[in-house]
Formats: C-alpha cells, structure tokens, sequence
C-alpha cells in the first residue's frame, strides 16, 4: 500500500523544530510524509515506502524481484513532489540539489535513488537539478548505525562541486529522503551558502521521522 498524498507540503515549524535537534528556526523546511522511528516496514504505508526507496543496489543484484518496489517507491516520491511543487516555482525559481547517499560513487551500493526521485517529479519541465553534493569516502547510514557522524565529521566528507558551471537558480532546495536530526540538510546548507552566499536555502523531505507515532489502523472505511 501507498501512502496517500497530502494536498499540500507540510512545513517544520514551532511545533516540531525542536524534534530535529540540528535545525534552526529559521530554517525553511517541508516534508510529505511521516516515518515511525524504531518501527518495521510494515507499520504504515508511509514506513514501506522508506523502506523500498531505500533497497541497495547489492541487495536487487541478490533478489532482483526487489527492484519492482524500489521503482514504484521512487515513482510514488517523484508523483507526489509533482503534485505538491508549482511548476512555476520548479522552472523559473528553484535548483533541487539531492543529497547523497552515505556511499561514495565508487562504491556498488552507491544509490541515486534521489535523482530519480527528482527526474521523474519534473520530467518535461524546465527544471533545474544538479548534483552538487558527494562524499569523499563511503560511510555506515545513519539508520544502520550506532555510533554516527557528528556534523563536522560528515562535513569534512562532504564536497561541494557544480559541474554546470553556471550559478543555480535564486532558491536552492536540498531534497533529501528522511529527516531525522537535520544534520545531513545543516552540511549542505552550510556548504552551499558558503559559494553562493545570496542564495536562499530550503530544505524537503519525504518524510521526516517521528519517534511516538500513531498506530496505523489502514485506510477508513
């Protein structure tokens, strides 16, 4: 099961900033959907979803059946930001920069899964995406591990290229998976701003996490 799609981006703000303890108040961040912390892929649609979009690349190599889900997870991703972002904005506003993966390109279970993410949400608009972030070195996801990065150390891993040459576009939306401390949307903002000072930095998500969630009783009726 899909998790439906809201009518609109929801947006962090007073009530829930202080759950994603990297952020500041002043920070200009969405997100779709919301993922249960701690909880199995079959908790809520919202939760498989997560868990789909997230499916190594080594592990389809393993059971190849698995691919059908990731590719409906980044289909679902892709229609919801459609939906959910005006394309006035998409083609004359933004430049969407995902963030990596915790794998370093050479690495086989480096993921793309963003981009795709993004290239089917604005297939056949005037869209601005690059892929500006990398990291120098591969690392454990933070949701695979115990002992994670702290915001210096991912920082000094993370680089900052833009091979389009030209300058993005006035608002620069960092486009990540799941939000959970913030540190991840911190780094690439703090880069960001760095070269392109002017530039205004918003984050989305698909969904951030929520650590007491809601049992999910299925759709009404």
């Amino acid at each position: 099961m899909l998790p439906p799609i809201p009518e609109k981006l929801r947006k962090i703000d007073d009530s829930t900033v202080g759950e994603h303890f990297s952020l500041d108040d002043s920070d200009r961040c969405y997100y779709i959907w919301e993922y249960a912390a701690r909880k199995r892929y079959d908790f809520s649609p919202a939760n498989q979803l997560v868990f789909n979009l997230k499916i190594k690349p080594s592990a389809i190599a393993k059971t190849p059946a698995r691919n059908r889900y990731k590719l409906e997870a980044i289909a679902h991703a892709g229609t919801a930001l459609r939906s959910l972002i005006a394309r006035v904005f998409v083609e004359t506003r933004a430049t969407f920069v995902p963030i990596p993966c915790s794998k370093a390109v050479a690495d086989p279970d480096c993921d793309d899964r963003l981009s795709r993410v993004l290239a089917g949400a604005f297939h056949g608009w005037d869209a601005d995406v690059r892929e500006m972030l990398r990291l120098t070195q591969s690392t454990p996801a933070d949701h695979e591990s115990v002992e994670r990065l702290s915001f210096d150390e991912l920082l000094g891993i993370t680089q900052l290229t833009n091979q389009v040459g030209t300058a993005p576009r006035p608002v620069i939306v960092i486009v990540d998976d799941v939000l959970n401390s913030g540190k991840h949307f911190k780094v690439a903002q703090s880069l960001i701003k760095a070269r392109y000072a002017n530039a205004e930095v918003r984050g989305v998500f698909l969904a951030r996490c929520v650590r007491e969630p809601v049992e999910f009783d299925g759709p009404p009726g």
